[in-house]
Order: structure tokens, then sequence, then C-alpha cells
């Protein structure tokens, strides 16, 4: 961060008056990274007026380079140097009011400073436009107007820009994709400590897909990004270390990558983990099982080296949650739980086996019944339908569809069946059934159907197996829950959304039923 902010001051400092010799003083002392006398020339300086030095000396306090943070002294020298069209302090501004730091949070005045920085050429502002219109955060998602900022701001030596650069030509976002071009702009973020850049031209590198296959090299980089704390790094390096591919076969340093690839794990990847560790630990004789936890236990993630810290680093990147739903009309309404889009600033759909995820937006949501209907531009191929007679009983079979773990396993719908165990929910919610066809994150909100493929009610949670086994010593199997049909029914009609019903029909296969519900039953992906 250092090196970039002295480039970056040395490229804008130009004035003159009655105040240059203390500016040059302040440009010199910034060059040498010697932030005493800078702050020292920098505040008088700023005190007068000085519209360089004002916008040094607030970035400077807002990011507590050389002196504590003060955002409230910062903010003010900032307002007044953006006002004066300074680009650093139009980017740090910008910086400030996206972050909510010293300023209320505040999105559209973030991009309008971050564009008038941008059209100044400031590489930080090219860098965060990009990365902001390459993930949608508060805006449209636009990759393709991502890449052009992202372009000019690589052009000026913005490794977060290279990192974004790769993984767009690696699957194929707002570019055609082309590994070769990705692996080029990889390698170069990846020596600049990007992490996900290590992973991915690690990967590449392994599978010598764009580059030449070298999988000892690939191990190299996996392990330096799973230092940082890359869960799918740590995993990757385990499975080298495993079975001995690109490096000496050792079960003591796989069981220990292992057990940090589950310490890192996204919630849906852990089972995966927990799996690959339990496996590596029955390889390991009782001193090497012991050296490497206690390894473990000691280890944390280390920061990221060199530029990929401080500005160049991209904004944070959104949160990605997934769930289920199922559509309701001809139109494009989705059915699903409103936990499953209740933090959501994008909203995705696709239906079936669609492969083209389309924009959706919340119409209605009732909290206390965890209910909601999105709408979508799409026109499914057909609706779900609410069967109309013949209640259930307990022991009545059903099926479950949606898509669980869908960064695990495939992104197609998963068909689960089981039975009606209890007619009510947990301690006795008359809302809900009690049901034993398995059910995993990212099933919420999918249909649960009768063996005719009539809705009968809506995925809403499963016990929590961990905390019950803690409470009661027992594990329990199978205890999953879903709101009635009854209820999702008078959701749509006190929300004048119109939906089709049918009457119980000749029962058919789980598979049949899987197929005739798969068509209605909806991805949903939510970016946080």
């Amino acid at each position: 961060m250092i090196r970039l902010l002295t480039c970056m001051f040395l490229a804008l400092m130009t004035t003159a008056g009655p105040s240059r010799a203390g500016w040059d003083e302040a440009k010199a002392a910034l060059a040498r990274q010697d932030w005493e006398p800078a702050l020292r020339e920098l505040r008088p300086l700023a005190a007068a007026g000085h519209t360089e030095a004002q916008a040094r000396l607030g970035h400077m306090m807002l990011n507590g380079i050389g002196t504590p943070r003060n955002e409230a002294e910062a903010i003010p020298l900032l307002t007044a140097a953006a006002g004066k069209n300074d680009p650093l302090a139009q980017f740090a501004l910008g910086s400030a009011y996206f972050q909510g730091r010293g300023v209320p949070a505040d999105r559209d005045r973030a991009l309008t400073l971050f564009g008038q920085a941008a059209d100044q050429n400031q590489p930080n502002a090219l860098n965060n436009l990009g990365q902001i219109y390459f993930q949608g955060i508060g805006i449209p998602k636009d990759e393709a107007k991502a890449l052009t900022y992202l372009r000019k701001a690589a052009d000026l030596g913005m490794s977060a820009s290279w990192e974004t650069i790769g993984i767009a030509y690696w699957h194929g976002r707002g570019v055609a994709a082309d590994h070769a071009e990705a692996a080029r702009w990889l390698m170069k973020a990846a020596e600049r400590g990007h992490m996900v850049a290590q992973n991915l031209y690690g990967a590449a590198l392994w599978n010598g897909d764009g580059v030449s296959k070298n999988q000892t090299e690939a191990v190299q980089w996996f392990e330096r990004a799973g230092q940082q704390g890359d869960g799918s790094s740590l995993y990757n390096a385990g499975v080298a270390y495993k079975n001995g591919t690109g490096v000496a076969r050792d079960p003591e340093k796989a069981y220990y990558y292992f057990i940090l690839a589950e310490r890192q794990a996204k919630p849906q990847e852990i089972r995966k983990m927990v799996e690959a560790r339990d496996k590596a630990r029955q390889e390991t004789n009782p001193d090497q099982e012991k050296r490497a936890q206690a390894q473990a236990a000691a280890w944390k993630p280390a920061s990221p080296a060199g530029a990929a810290k401080g500005s160049d680093k991209a904004p944070p990147r959104p949160q990605i949650t997934s769930g289920s739903g199922f559509a309701v009309t001809p139109d494009g309404v989705v059915l699903t739980n409103s936990h499953v889009v209740r933090s959501c600033r994008n909203i995705r759909v696709t239906i079936g086996d669609g492969t083209r995820p389309e924009a959706a937006s919340v119409i209605a949501r009732d909290e206390t019944n965890d209910l909601a209907a999105l709408k979508t531009s799409l026109r499914p191929a057909d609706i779900a339908r609410f069967r109309e007679d013949r209640p259930l009983r307990s022991g009545d079979e059903v099926v479950v569809v949606g898509f669980p773990l869908s960064t695990l396993l495939s992104r197609e719908p998963n068909i689960t069946a089981g039975v009606i165990s209890a007619m009510a929910g947990i301690r006795g919610d008359k809302r809900h059934y009690q049901l034993t066809a398995p059910i995993q994150r990212g099933n919420s909100g999918g249909p649960v159907v009768d063996m005719s493929g009539s809705v009968v009610g809506v995925v809403v949670a499963t016990l929590n197996v961990t905390r019950e086994a803690e409470r009661s010593g027992a594990i329990p199997q199978n205890v999953n829950f879903a709101i009635k049909s009854d209820l999702a029914r008078k959701f749509l009609t006190d929300n004048a959304i119109p939906y089709s019903t049918a009457a119980a029909g000749a029962p058919l296969s789980a598979a049949d039923v899987g197929d005739r519900v798969r068509k209605v039953t909806a991805f949903i992906e939510c970016e946080g």
C-alpha cells in the first residue's frame, strides 16, 4: 500500500505559489515514506488551503498512514480538496462514503466521487468502479462496463484489476472465455499476493489449462493462497500431499492441510472438508497426528504480501448465498422463503434446467411465516400446482426438489424422497409438517410435493444436528420441516398473486415426480 500511495503522490504533486518550499519538502518526505516530516509540512499547508496537501493529509488521516486514524479531521480536508477537483481526495472521500467511515454510508455519493476521480485516471477509483460493476454492488451488474474501467486501472499498475480481468477471462464474464489470456493476468496478480489469483493460477498449472502443466508449481501457489486462508487452496494442497502429486507423498502434511481447510471452509463445503480430514487422519500414526494437530492449532492466516494490501485491493466481495423456490404464475412469479432473500442486494433466478439467470425483485414478504414472492422476467414452461383435496396424513410419501449445496454439488435440481413424519413442527407448531426427506442448506424455499406432483408444502428448515447432539447426546436423523401449503396459498391470496391447484392424481414414482416438478423449481442466488 505504501509504495502505491507514494507513486500516486508523486504523479499528482504539482502546484506553485508562496508555499512551494514547504510543498517540495512534503513531496520529498512522502517519496521517502518518511511520515513524520511529511505530516509536519502538510499540516500548515492544508490549514492554508493548499489543495494537494489537504488531499494527502486527509487520505493519511482516513487510513492511519503515519498517524492515528482520525476520520473527524480527515473528512473536512477531503471534502474541501474534492470540491476543488483533486482526484485523490475524490477517491478517498468516495471510499469513506462507500464504507460509511466518518460519514453516513451513501453508495450513490461514493459512485459519483469515484466517477469524478476516474475521469482524471485516478487508478484506485478506476479499480473500484470496475470491481463494483463487475460484482453488481448496489447497482446492476455490468461486466463489460466493468472491464473498461479495470483495463485502465490495470494499465496504471493496479494488481487487483489484474486479478479480476483474469477471473473474467477464466469464467467468460463480460468477455469470451480464454484460459491462456486468463492465466497471463492471473500469474501477474498471483505474484503480487492476490489470493484468488493464486488459487486459479494454481488450478491452471495443475490441469495444464491455458499454461503448460506443472503440478509442482501448482502446489506452491495453492500453499501461498492457503497461507492467506483460502479454504479451497488448503484443500487442494492437502489432496496433493495425500496422493503425492506434484510433491512427495506426506500423510502428516495432508492431514494438516485438511484440518485447516475444514476450519476455513464455507458452510456448504464443510462436509467435504471433514470427510477429507478424517480419511487423511487414518493414514497418520499417533505422532504424526499430534504434530499436525499442534501445528494447525498454532496457525493463523497471513496478511497478503506487497501491493495486495491497502488501497490496491478490491472492495469487499459480496457474500453469495443460494436457495430454492418454485414458479407459481406463467409470468414468472416465484415463491420462496423470506430468509432466502432477506439480505440480498441483488437476486438472480433460474427456473428448471435453464442456464441463464434473470434478475428478480421481492414483491411480497411475510417474515412471520417465512414466505416471499419474487417477480422475474422468466416465462416458465409450466407452473407448480397446489394439492386441492385429500389432506395429507402422517406416513404419506412426499418428494422434495431443490438446489442444496450449490457450490459443492451440481447446479441441477436435486430430488429426494421421504414421508410426512408428523403433522406439526418444532414444539408442536401447527404451521409446519415434519418430514424425513433429506434436505441441506440451499433447499430452503423449494417445493414439497405429493406423489402426483402437487405442492403440499414449502421447505423451511432442518434440525441443527450438532446443537441437538450437544444438548441431548443423541444424533437425530432426517428431521426436517416444511410450511404447509394452506399457509402458502393464503400468503399468495393476501398479496393478489394468482396460483393454480390440482386434485391429487394417481401416484407416480419418485423419479417421475421429480421429472415433472424440476421444470418449475427455481434456483435463487442472493448477493449480499
